[in-house]
């Protein structure tokens, strides 16, 4: 039995919200940042900062609270329900490396 209960909880904790840090970027086109200014560049570089670590904390948190609602209730995928921000953290990490190409591409010579 604790054998059967062990295996339902690592099978639910694999199913859980990744780790932020374990999400890979996503492929994003640098069309929209090739013609932007430097100033501009670097405004859109702080700003999606800001909103990728609120998408980490969202991330922690759905992480917490799948790992939680597994313990608790042991019932793989029970976590589900509470959703995370893989997709958008993916998008976000490749808006930031675009945009970090881009701007020492272009805009660090200047300084």
């Amino acid at each position: 039995m604790k054998l059967i209960i062990l295996a339902l909880v690592l099978v639910s904790l694999v199913s859980c919200a990744a780790r932020p840090s374990s999400i890979q970027p996503a492929a994003v086109s640098k069309i929209p940042y090739v013609n932007m200014s430097c100033s501009n560049l670097e405004m859109q570089m702080t700003q999606e900062l800001s909103k990728l670590e609120s998408l980490t904390g969202e991330q922690l948190s759905a992480r917490n609270w799948d790992i939680a609602l597994t313990i608790l209730f042991i019932a793989p995928g029970l976590g589900a329900l509470t959703g995370d921000s893989e997709d958008e953290i993916a998008q976000s990490k490749g808006r930031m490396i675009v945009m970090a190409d881009e701007y020492s591409t272009r805009c660090s010579v200047q300084e």
